[in-house]
């Protein structure tokens, strides 16, 4: 028996001088960190190891594709950045200090058109918009409507927690409106519009959902024509040519964005100086005539249910499909969002994280599609590792750094008081952002409800309700595809119930 001892001792002694020596032990944190990188990763190492550039595309539809991509990314970001911060100024006529819940209506009226998937506002258009204006006008049209909101609470934010004082102090002395916003608040916060112009750029630019529904012949995209190269021409080389060009060209661009979720209080502060409500009369006016808009088409679409009948059977697997993609991509989130959550902090991943803002649409698809079989079970899985990898780069920046930084603090002194990683993890961070990650979660398991871009390439046949009403939107069946997104709103709803009642059946079970 002694002998055993000793023989296991020495062993242990000599695994551990080789674990030290080459390093070869791996912490859960330092493991998870890996498997979050790599597959966020993913297209790339995919593209890299299976596919070799043979030829390049021609050079005439690659300049005019990236001068429309460039283009209508720039107007997109020009009018958000305009329109936004006109919309920001109306936001802060409600201060948070004295009317929180008014406040909170408008703010979710403004973020709307950007959370909700992409068909909602392309329906809401095409129905008022009559003849739509197809082409790099239509497209920049969109982004400005989706994104002009979301510019306008991060502005108003930004605003109140950098010059409220200077905005008070200013209004007391006597300066006028015009003057202090150009001489007075916009030096003190260009830095952070352009990064958030720059963002919004990044977003357009990336889109491809809108330029395959509205571009037209005129207005194809890089993202489009790397669709169309795979799916309509097989230039297989030349797609990987572009996509990698493009991505080259984003992650350029990103290296110069601000970190602009820094949480600092907002004082209260006499804003009136910079207020308008007259914007926020235009808020509250342009979001009914977004409703009515979506809801005319559906009035026009009830006078149609007849013509459903024969799409019974489709319109019910199709339901079922969104369902099934919805509920895993809102897992696969929330498992992603408490992944990151394990891993922090560490340096490396952190500034990765903060940086990357994803590979781009057709990139991601065209990747997944090379890998293995496609169709039956495998179409699904493609889509919803597609839909996950997309949505968690976009969830870390809607809140999740936010949230992370405001732990760091707690995860540093219970480091340094000897508390082991799954203890801090257990008992520090996810008591406090189980609530958040199941709202997240749920938000992306909205979007994979009605994505019908990336299941488009993944897909040889309609699988999902977003799939079914962009079929239907594209051959101008608008009242029909109207009444079917009834339906995503429907799935939507139950996947992100199912994510946010999940987190909280989670949290409890924490708890005890």
């Amino acid at each position: 028996m002694d002998r055993y001892s000793q023989e296991y001792s020495k062993l242990k002694m000599t695994t551990a001088l080789l674990q030290k020596k080459y390093n070869l032990y791996f912490s859960m944190q330092e493991i998870l960190r890996l498997v979050v990188f790599l597959f966020l990763i993913s297209p790339f190492i995919l593209l890299l190891t299976q596919f070799k550039i043979h030829g390049l595309p021609e050079f005439g539809d690659f300049f005019w594709a990236l001068r429309n991509s460039f283009v209508q990314s720039l107007l997109s970001a020009f009018f958000s950045i305009i329109i936004g911060f006109w919309f920001g100024l109306g936001l802060i006529a409600l201060p948070k200090v004295r009317w929180p819940k008014l406040r909170n209506v408008f703010e979710i009226l403004c973020l709307l058109p950007n959370f909700l998937p992409p068909i909602f506002t392309l329906l809401s258009a095409l129905n008022i918009i009559d003849p739509f204006p197809m082409g790099v006008f239509g497209i920049v049209l969109i982004h400005s409507i989706m994104n002009f909101g979301l510019v306008a609470v991060l502005t108003a934010g930004i605003i109140e927690k950098k010059a409220g004082s200077v905005i008070e102090l200013a209004f007391v002395e006597g300066a006028t409106r015009l003057h202090f916003l150009y001489r007075g608040l916009l030096p003190m916060i260009y830095k952070d519009i352009w990064s958030i112009g720059l963002f919004v750029f990044i977003i357009c630019f990336q889109s491809f959902s809108i330029p395959l529904i509205v571009g037209g012949g005129r207005g194809t995209t890089l993202e489009v024509l790397i669709y169309e190269k795979i799916r309509l021409s097989g230039e297989w080389s030349g797609a990987v040519f572009l996509s990698i060009v493009q991505s080259i060209f984003i992650f350029l661009i990103s290296l110069s964005l601000r970190n602009t979720n820094k949480s600092t209080e907002i004082k209260k502060s006499n804003l009136q100086l910079v207020q308008s409500p007259l914007a926020l009369v235009f808020i509250f006016a342009f979001f009914v005539l977004y409703f009515v808009g979506y809801l005319d088409g559906i009035l026009s679409g009830i006078q149609m249910v007849s013509t459903f009948y024969e799409y019974q059977s489709g319109i019910l697997w199709s339901f079922l499909g969104s369902l099934a993609i919805g509920l895993t991509v809102g897992s696969a989130s929330f498992l992603g969002l408490m992944a990151i959550a394990f891993s922090w902090p560490k340096k490396w991943f952190t500034q990765f994280l903060r940086g990357y803002l994803g590979p781009s649409t057709s990139l991601a698809c065209f990747a997944f599609l090379i890998l293995g079989p496609n169709g039956g079970l495998f179409s699904f899985l493609k889509i919803s590792a597609v839909i996950t990898l997309l949505s968690l780069c976009n969830l870390f920046r809607l809140g999740w750094l936010s949230e992370m930084n405001n732990l760091d603090s707690q995860i540093e002194v219970a480091t340094t008081m000897g508390a082991s990683p799954r203890q801090i993890f257990r008992e520090i961070t996810f008591p406090q952002i189980f609530e958040r990650a199941g709202i997240l979660s749920g938000i992306a398991s909205v979007w994979a409800c009605g994505d019908f871009a990336v299941s488009r390439i993944l897909a040889n046949q309609d699988l999902s309700l977003g799939m079914m009403t962009e079929t239907l939107m594209s051959s101008y069946r608008l009242s029909q595809a109207s009444i079917l997104s009834l339906l995503i709103i429907i799935v939507g709803l139950m996947c992100y119930l199912f994510c946010v009642g999940g987190s909280r059946v989670l949290g409890r079970k924490f708890k005890y």
